[in-house]
Formats: C-alpha cells, structure tokens, sequence
C-alpha cells in the first residue's frame, strides 16, 4: 500500500501544510486534507492510472515504461483546485526541484547526518549560484519565510458607509448566527482546471434556518463571505447579537465588522447547524 513519489511543497505555506499532516493536525479523514495541499508530486503509477495526456508527453518523449510503479505521473496540487497537470512555470520549477532532491538523497545514502539541522526549524536548502555564465549549487541552512494569515493578506478597507446604513435601518435582536466557509467535495470546472468552490453558509444557531447559502470561486470568497454577511443583516434588518465561527480566517474578516455593529465574535470547535445542513 506503499505510495512511492516524492511530493515538493511549495514555499512557508506548503511547508506548513505538510508539517500539518505530519504532527497529525489534519487526520486522513479530515476533508479539509484534500483542499490544503501545496505541492508538486512526481509518482510512480501503474499503467491503469496513467491518464491520456500522461501518456501523450511520454510518446513523445520517446519513452517506455513497463510493470508496477514504473510509470511516471506529475500532477499540481494546489489549495482549492483539483490535482492537474503541471504548466510551463511548474515544469521549469520542478526539474532542478528534483535534480538537486536526487543529489541530495544520494548523499544521504552515503552520510546519514547531512539533514541534522544546526539549529532549530531550520532546514537544509540548495541553492543556486552563478559564476563566470555557469550555475553551481551549494548547501545552505535555512530558517523558512514568515507567512501572512489569510485575513492579513485580505487587505480591503472596511465599508464604513454600508455600515452607517446598517446602524440606520437594522434593529439589534439576541439572534444568535453561525457562520462558515467551505470548500465543497464536488470540482466544478472553471478556466483550464478545476477548481473545488467555496460554498458560503448563514444559520441562525437556535431555529436551525438556513439565513444564506452561496458559492463562490477560489480568488474572491472573501470578499464575497463579507458581502453575504453584510447582505444578510440588510435583508432580514436584524443584528445579531452573537456570532459563531469556527475558523480563525473568518473570525479575523468579521472582527473589525463586529466591533463597528457592537456584536459578540465568538470561536467555536463545532458549529452543529451548519455541519448537521
């Protein structure tokens, strides 16, 4: 049952999306797993599962493989979309990726102790150095980029005129919302790949009922996760008195609303509607 591949994760994101998995932070059956992997993989397949276009680059090629786990399967593995074929960009990058992987694990074989860091969280690193037109690699020891929260990199200012308007014509009420964002388990074909959306969910925690339901693509969810937020206020003129979230994200996009509409922001482990819907 043994995969064998090598998979390379791309930057401090995909970094710590592995990391994730392998302190058993995302269990197998998470379906979150599927949706946060940020790697290039290189595997070794059966014929059975080699798809046309696989075997169109390798006819082409010239090449021939035969038996168990002899044929060579590239695919893209990006958060939100479905595995695909690799473009230009990421065949260029993976090329040196594994000839520097090959150089590396051979001396492994030879010395052991070539991956004991110097210090702490760092790693080991190839990197490429020009010289007199020719390019040579060296060893480095690396600690990994500082990455950005997802609702830090949203940088939007807040819509203070939308909510002056809501102040104008939404009573505040005790309703109680839970609200979340996920991605769905069906791909939906958008551009050249698919992608898997996000599916947007407002329910009001003590009746059950569904509030909002949206489905929106990978590049602008967050924007429109405020907007149907914001839009569920101005159709059924309440405020709420108390929100529950359950992830990190959406908590730091509503805050700064929360706070101007003087509404509770609560985190929870479980938002029992919305999971039950």
């Amino acid at each position: 049952g043994e995969v064998l591949a090598m998979a390379i994760y791309e930057g401090t994101e995909g970094l710590q999306s592995y990391l994730k998995i392998q302190k058993g932070q995302i269990k197998p059956g998470d379906p979150d797993a599927l949706f946060m992997q940020k790697c290039l993989m290189l595997s070794f397949e059966n014929g059975k599962f080699v798809e046309e276009d696989d075997k169109e680059i390798i006819d082409e090629l010239g090449l021939t493989f035969r038996g168990r786990n002899a044929w060579p399967v590239f695919r893209s593995y990006q958060p939100g979309y479905f595995p695909w074929f690799l473009n230009r960009d990421e065949v260029l990058y993976i090329t040196p990726a594994l000839r520097q992987a090959m150089d590396v694990c051979l001396r492994i074989k030879k010395d052991g102790k070539i991956l004991h860091a110097p210090k702490r969280n760092f790693y080991l690193v190839r990197a490429a150095e020009e010289k007199a037109g020719k390019v040579f690699w060296k060893d480095e020891w690396k600690a990994p980029a500082p990455v950005k929260k997802k609702a830090e990199v949203f940088d939007e200012p807040v819509n203070e005129v939308r909510i002056q308007k809501l102040k104008k014509t939404a009573k505040p009420a005790t309703a109680v919302w839970e609200i979340d964002f996920f991605h769905t388990p069906t791909p939906v074909m958008q551009g050249e790949r698919p992608i898997f959306p996000y599916a947007i969910m407002l329910m009001d925690h003590d009746t059950g009922l569904v509030l909002e339901m949206h489905l929106a693509g990978t590049a602008a969810y967050q924007r429109e996760f405020l907007d149907k937020f914001l839009g569920c206020i101005e159709k059924t003129s309440v405020i709420p008195l108390e929100i529950l979230v359950k992830k990190e994200e959406a908590s730091g996009l509503l805050g700064p609303y929360a706070r101007r509409l003087n509404i509770k922001l609560s985190t929870v482990k479980k938002l029992n509607n919305i999971e039950h819907a």
